[in-house]
């Protein structure tokens, strides 16, 4: 006859354990202080000590409850194997049942002679479902939009978390065209992840740790994004985008190593925090990775992530944490890509489905979305600005007004667009050291106005100790004269005495003539007669609050973009923003 198997300690008796601890340390502090005569402290101490006692007896009730249910199933007080015919899921066994095929045999399109024929179609049909791999009953799908709308995913290195959100992605891209989803990939694991991806018709933006700024950028954008839906939505009285006239494009943002953006970025975090809670009814989804999930996720995000996929992980706790099961910690490391996922109803154990020839079926969809006449979407965000402007950087719309002239590439903290002189209305102050590029913008500008025709020019320069005006060519329809001032601290000080200095103080005063002067330092006569100003920032906080930059815009500079010719901050109608301006190639 067998003996019964000595009893083990599980995981409810060392809790009960725990609980112990607490309630006999109270105790003997109830004791203590009784002896002493302290009878306040021990009537404030009776209380708690009750409360810890019904804790213990409530934890010892569950326990044995739980032990008799496990009694009554098993039909014995024997623990329940791990692994080996017991109750419990025999995991190598389970994900070996699944079927490992790849993404193009799941889909059907691994025997497909035109691929983008059928993404058309799926286009057209539009399934709400997209299958990722295969479960146990068959094609694993996933509904981000009525199961999320937002997701975490994790696991360990070398689980498949790549190859899990590549094969997620690209389901959602072969049933979604490039006009109803838009994907935005943050990749903090290197940039290598989501390369291939960021050539689809969908991606309107993709970034990585090794950019830093790229980063904030699109997080600015996500923000800004988020609250021109708001505004579309509170616009037409409607509680949801898909109720809207003209709804845009679902946004789905991928996040990789989520814990890496957490901890670079950490004032950044209320932003996706706001995405999270406001995103289902604004069409915008999240998709967060990382390798261990505990503790990583704010409880404001995580209370509207109902969607859990768990990879292999490495402790039973992060399983728990994310699926509420150990199961993912007990799934062998040679099943990459095998995974739970958790809907927030039941856990479904699935393997997925690694694509195999990732360019190909990019290709097969931009093939798609050119066959279908698809405009690829506009980018969410840009680059930084980069250290050189040429003339052909700048862009200017066909009608646009003589007077408005392009001189440099601007920066709203998302995206690079053209800035605009407007020399028709006002004088023009341009404030920086020697060598900032004050004389190379005097001459852009002066060189736009020359080709137009529209104006009479002048300009005025200090050579060998005299100073020397060009009136260049005067203009038959002469609807503006734009004198040009170079190094006119001289000319502006109160005590100058020279002809120019009284014609300069004259022309700032004159409605018909534009003054565009260049100095050093800023000049109190001239910054009252010009309310719009190009400043080059020297890193002297005082002197460049001076030249009327705000500190908010100075506190984007980095330490190298005082170094770069040309970088300065244009100042227009109380707006700042950080501009390069375009380097001169003659007239």
């Amino acid at each position: 006859m067998n003996k019964k198997a000595p009893h083990r300690i599980s995981e409810q008796h060392l809790t009960v354990l725990s609980w112990s601890a607490p309630l006999l340390a109270q105790l003997i502090m109830l004791i203590v202080m009784c002896m002493q005569r302290h009878w306040l402290y021990a009537a404030m101490l009776a209380p708690s000590l009750l409360g810890s006692a019904l804790m213990l007896i409530t934890m010892i009730m569950r326990v044995r409850h739980e032990e008799t249910n496990s009694n009554t199933i098993t039909g014995s007080d024997s623990p329940v194997p791990t692994h080996h015919n017991g109750n419990e899921i025999d995991h190598a066994q389970l994900f070996a049942d699944m079927p490992s095929i790849s993404f193009e045999h799941l889909h059907g399109l691994d025997n497909d002679p035109l691929i983008w024929r059928t993404i058309v179609r799926n286009w057209l049909v539009r399934s709400p479902t997209n299958g990722i791999g295969m479960s146990e009953h068959g094609i694993f799908h996933i509904d981000l939009a009525s199961s999320g709308p937002h997701a975490m995913v994790a696991g360990t290195t070398g689980s498949g978390k790549s190859e899990l959100l590549i094969s997620w992605c690209m389901a959602l891209a072969i049933r979604h065209s490039p006009q109803t989803l838009h994907f935005v990939f943050l990749d903090f694991k290197g940039g290598s992840t989501f390369n291939a991806l960021e050539r689809l018709p969908h991606t309107v933006g993709n970034v990585c740790d090794l950019d830093l700024a790229h980063a904030v950028r699109a997080l600015n954008a996500i923000e800004q994004e988020l609250a021109r839906r708001e505004a579309l939505v509170s616009a037409e009285r409607v509680s949801r985008f898909d109720q809207l006239s003209h709804p845009p494009a679902r946004l789905v943002v991928v996040i990789d190593e989520f814990h890496a953006l957490r901890d670079r970025l950490p004032d950044y975090m209320q932003r996706l925090n706001r995405l999270a809670s406001l995103g289902r009814s604004l069409g915008m989804h999240l998709i967060v990775c990382t390798q261990n999930p505990m503790g990583q996720v704010h409880a404001d995000m995580k209370a509207n992530i109902s969607l859990s996929i768990c990879l292999r992980v490495t402790d039973q706790m992060q399983s728990n944490e994310l699926i509420g099961t150990k199961d993912a910690a007990l799934i062998p490391p040679a099943f990459p890509g095998a995974a739970y996922c958790h809907d927030g109803q039941r856990t479904v154990p699935f393997r997925c489905s690694a694509v195999h020839d990732i360019d190909s079926l990019v290709h097969a969809i931009n093939t798609a979305s050119a066959f279908s006449g698809t405009t690829n979407p506009s980018p969410l965000f840009s680059a930084p600005l980069a250290p050189h402007a040429g003339k052909d950087d700048l862009t200017a719309p066909q009608r646009e007004a003589w007077h408005h002239v392009p001189f440099a590439l601007s920066d709203d903290g998302v995206l690079i667009s053209t800035a605009f002189l407007d020399v028709g209305h006002g004088n023009i102050a341009v404030i920086g050291a020697c060598g900032s590029g004050k004389t190379n913008l005097l001459l852009c500008c002066a060189s736009r106005l020359y080709e137009s025709g529209r104006c009479t020019i002048r300009f005025t320069r200090k050579t060998n100790s005299e100073w020397t005006t060009d009136d260049g060519r005067t203009s038959p329809q002469h609807e503006r004269t734009i004198w040009f001032v170079d190094d006119a601290d001289e000319l502006l000080s109160p005590f100058a005495a020279m002809p120019e200095a009284d014609k300069l103080k004259t022309a700032l005063a004159d409605p018909s003539v534009t003054v565009i002067a260049a100095v050093e330092k800023p000049q109190s006569t001239l910054l009252e007669r010009c309310l719009t100003r190009v400043a080059f920032p020297c890193g002297e906080r005082a002197t460049d609050v001076m030249m009327g930059i705000p500190s908010a815009v100075l506190d984007g500079f980095g330490v190298d973009d005082y170094a770069i010719a040309g970088r300065g901050v244009f100042i227009q109608q109380a707006r700042a923003c950080p501009v390069q301006c375009a380097e001169f190639q003659g007239f």
